[in-house]
């Protein structure tokens, strides 16, 4: 099924798997590309705003209900796999990159090394904020709140509030 919610100027280039639901929304300039060993399952009502951008040429990816990719996210190359829960807002400007270039050998390019590929993890509503960048290998935990401009690059529990560079748990949500 194709999304009915594709503005004229948005990119949809799928040479591997995908299910884009008619419920899906891509605002302006907004590019999906999965290439023939990927793999994308986008949840009902996801928006992805202008600009943003998720390129899996290799690995999946795969999205639950009601989640939001602000302006200028881009997500690249979750080989390892990126699941994202329910209800999650990830706020514009966000990367989530999903794999690194190898660095052992340094009479080699790192171009020409094995890349390093982690899965990641954002559990249900979560909220990023604006410009985080999120690396290979972590978990987000249900209902946290990551700041903005943070860098994640470990795993963060549920229920948290968390920001810095690197992120780290500031403090937790109350509940009512």
């Amino acid at each position: 099924m194709i999304a009915l919610g594709i503005h004229a100027s948005a990119v949809v280039d799928i040479r591997g798997k995908a299910t884009v639901p008619e419920s899906t929304i891509l605002e302006p300039l907004a590019v999906i590309f999965v290439g023939p060993r990927g793999s994308l399952e986008l949840g009902e009502r996801n928006t992805l705003y202008p600009h943003c951008s998720i390129r899996i040429d290799q690995g999946w990816m795969r999205t639950g209900q009601e989640v939001s990719f602000g302006p200028g996210v881009a997500i690249y190359e979750p080989r390892a796999g990126l699941e994202i829960g329910d209800h999650c807002m990830i706020a514009g400007g966000t990367m989530i990159c999903g794999v690194n270039h190898g660095t052992d050998a340094v009479d080699k390019p790192m171009r020409h090394q094995a890349a390093e590929a982690e899965k990641i993890v954002i559990e249900n509503d979560v909220w990023i904020g604006m410009r985080v960048v999120i690396m290979p290998g972590v978990v987000i935990g249900r209902s946290s709140i990551i700041g903005a401009g943070s860098v994640v690059t470990r795993s963060i529990p549920p229920e948290s509030i968390a920001w810095g560079t690197p992120c780290v748990v500031q403090n937790k949500r109350a509940r009512a």
